[in-house]
């Protein structure tokens, strides 16, 4: 982890209210070096002036989905909001109907859940969240865009949270953001040079929020590209926990 901001930027941060919208907890197999359970990431929480997080588990990314939720339930703190794992079979369908979520995190590729996100496979459990109103998070690394258009057009009052889009993805994102009102993303790995000044001059701040990618990043690269931005403070505001809590319906 790098070192901790300065003393000016922390209290710039504090006064955001940060929620952060990409946080895992917990053993991870793959990045055993960087997981941290739960007390370690509050601290780096702490560190950084992150009031909030969206959080998922790691058991319930790279194991099980039933499993991983027990495990979030057991390693869950008032300041975390439970992002549970979800697949389609029954048993994790049964799962997360007992969890009644408001933020659901999927897996779809191969190397984690292993099913699709098309209508054939996955459409009740979307029909599901789409009548819970629950927030679907899933990493870009985890659909195509394909797949993700025809999950935003087939579920067009289901929010989606798209996470680590990368800097490189603004012919793809774009055309997705002017076509359906229902996705938003996060800024985690949205750091090119004022690219953030770009997109919020042209579609405003309402549809990105802050991510961090705690554990596995540091947040500081994240909150400087947002400390830095040439735009009011108004929209670093709801960047940086406005805009999540709109979408998870939570008072601030």
């Amino acid at each position: 982890m790098s070192a901790s901001p300065t003393e000016a930027q922390a209290w710039e941060f504090a006064e955001w209210n940060i929620f952060d919208a990409n946080v895992r907890v917990g053993p991870s197999g793959v990045h055993g070096a960087l997981a941290l359970e739960s007390a370690a990431l509050l601290g780096e929480m702490d560190r950084f002036g992150i009031q909030r997080a969206l959080v998922s588990h790691f058991t319930g990314e790279e194991y099980d989905a039933v499993e991983g939720n027990r495990a979030l339930a057991h390693d869950g703190h008032q300041r975390f909001v439970p992002a549970w794992a979800a697949c389609p079979d029954a048993p994790a369908m049964e799962d997360l109907k007992r969890r009644d979520p408001r933020a659901v995190r999927l897996w779809f590729s191969g190397l984690r859940h292993n099913f699709s996100s098309a209508g054939w496979c996955a459409g009740e459990l979307l029909e599901h969240l789409e009548q819970r109103q629950a927030l679907v998070v899933a990493s870009r690394e985890e659909i195509d865009w394909a797949g993700l258009a025809e999950l935003l057009g087939n579920f067009p009052r289901l929010n989606v949270l798209l996470l680590d889009t990368g800097y490189r993805s603004d012919r793809y994102l774009f055309p997705l953001l002017l076509r359906h009102l229902n996705l938003f993303f996060d800024s985690a790995t949205y750091v090119a040079h004022r690219q953030l000044e770009s997109f919020v001059e042209r579609f405003g701040p309402e549809r990105i929020v802050f991510g961090s990618r705690l554990p596995l990043y540091t947040p500081g690269a994240a909150l400087a590209v947002l400390a830095t931005a040439r735009i009011p403070d108004a929209a670093k505001q709801a960047i940086a926990g406005g805009n999540l809590r709109r979408l998870l319906r939570e008072c601030t």
